[in-house]
């Protein structure tokens, strides 16, 4: 996992907070040189042989770019660090054979940004894309914060091109009329939708707008991500399930050109909504079917809370 590291000191990847500056990392080494016997014998190379038992030999030469005058106060925060986003044992020691510098950083003003250094050291990229590709999420997402939040939940995202899916299909939505922000929004919650193949994203599309949701419909993006998890035989159990609480076809694609989210309910939950909404607020299925909303909301902490307020009102 070390790869990433070395990578991060050759190239300057930089961070900072601010999405109109370029990433400025706050780790800052020393590059004054020492004596090989200090090396051998100082309090670096104790501290790595003794918290992760390391040889003599390879202590002093993982120490060799480091100045003892630079020896932090609490080098073992940083190891327990790493260990509680878990990196074993042997992961630790090959990082600080490879990387040593990794060893002695002070955490406290950048935590978050080494939490993202970690994620990004699972995920397969070369070094000369690796950072185009962070500065084109942090720029999608419009901070820092947002893209190491996804990255976090999602770092197989920067092992995808940015030539050959991620733009295409960015100019593409783009084409297809969707704002920016909403496409922002949708790969937040939905990121394989941009990294879908081109061509897959183009079929995808034309079977959205043959469902009767044009693409100029604040709906479309929407669908194509519903579409896009769920497959072919997954939408028909839906339909037909629906079909079993009393809609027809007809009924069920009308909906769905109204809000697709629907589909994303859970067959137990649904069946308690619509028994809720239709036996117990008076709904009528035909209402349903004109705002499928209901269908979406909550139904412990939006309907029952409405209803009970309504009741009170009565």
């Amino acid at each position: 996992m070390a790869w990433l590291f070395k990578k991060i000191y050759r190239y300057n990847i930089y961070y900072s907070c601010s999405q109109n500056h370029i990433f400025t990392c706050s780790i800052c080494f020393s590059t004054s040189t020492t004596r090989r016997e200090t090396l051998k014998s100082g309090p670096v190379v104790e501290y790595l042989m003794t918290s992760l038992g390391l040889s003599s030999e390879k202590a002093a030469i993982a120490s060799k770019h480091l100045s003892p005058l630079r020896f932090p106060a609490n080098p073992e925060s940083v190891l327990n660090f790493l260990r509680s986003y878990g990196f074993d044992e042997s992961q630790i020691k090959k990082t600080c054979l490879l990387a040593s510098k990794v060893a002695f950083v002070s955490l406290d003003p950048i935590s978050g940004n080494w939490f993202f250094l970690i994620q990004l050291s699972l995920t397969r990229v070369s070094k000369s894309s690796l950072r185009p590709r962070i500065l084109f999420w942090r720029d999608l997402l419009g901070s820092v914060e947002n893209a190491m939040k996804l990255f976090k939940a999602k770092p197989w995202l920067l092992s995808y091109s940015l030539e050959r899916r991620v733009l295409p299909n960015f100019w593409l939505l783009r084409e297809f009329g969707i704002p920016d922000n909403r496409i922002t929004l949708i790969v937040q919650r939905q990121p394989r939708l941009i990294l879908l193949k081109p061509d897959d994203l183009k079929a995808l599309a034309r079977k959205v707008e043959e469902m009767g949701v044009p693409h100029e419909s604040n709906m479309f993006v929407w669908a194509l991500s519903i579409l896009q998890k769920i497959n072919k035989t997954r939408f028909h159990a839906k339909l037909e399930f629906m079909k079993s609480l009393g809609w027809s076809e007809v009924d069920f694609l009308s909906a769905f050109q109204k809000n697709p989210i629907f589909l994303t309910v859970s067959e137990m939950m649904m069946k308690r909504k619509i028994d809720f909404l239709v036996n117990e607020a008076g709904c009528k299925l035909s209402e349903l079917v004109r705002d499928p909303r209901l269908l979406v909301f909550s139904l412990d902490k939006r309907l029952f809370p409405r209803h009970h307020v309504m009741q009170v009102l009565k």
